[in-house]
């Protein structure tokens, strides 16, 4: 990655960005109402990439616009967990995050870690026992 990849959103980032929010809601509306009736009554997104969620021309990124949409729709807002990771930007990102108008209406507040991802970071999702869409 070059030091200008968060200098604006190219095409390709574009591109898979609203793939991933398309793909997500449309799973969020077949997962939600199952994971409704789960004793957890939760469903999670994890982006192990997040990247700082804003790049510097001012355009917001997937976990952004994941959050915004899920601060909108009351039912999602109480059962989605997120956990977004970034090695280099996790700080940038948890700025951005905390900014969101009506972030706290979330019921699980927003995890934003700055680990490495390897085996060990993988292998500590096997006990989760909630429906969840990995990025």
């Amino acid at each position: 990655m070059t030091d200008h990849f968060f200098d604006r959103m190219s095409e390709p980032s574009e591109v898979k960005s609203e793939i991933v929010r398309k793909y997500f809601w449309a799973w969020a509306k077949v997962i939600g109402p199952k994971a409704r009736t789960r004793p957890a009554r939760r469903m999670a997104y994890v982006d192990l990439f997040a990247g700082p969620g804003r790049y510097k021309d001012g355009t917001k990124s997937t976990p952004l616009l994941i959050l915004e949409r899920a601060i909108a729709e009351p039912e999602i807002a109480q059962m989605l967990e997120t956990w977004f990771n970034d090695k280099d930007n996790a700080g940038k990102l948890q700025v951005e995050i905390n900014a969101l108008p009506g972030v706290g209406t979330l019921k699980f507040k927003p995890k934003v870690t700055d680990d490495q991802v390897n085996d060990a970071l993988a292998n500590s999702f096997r006990s989760w026992n909630v429906p969840t869409l990995f990025l």
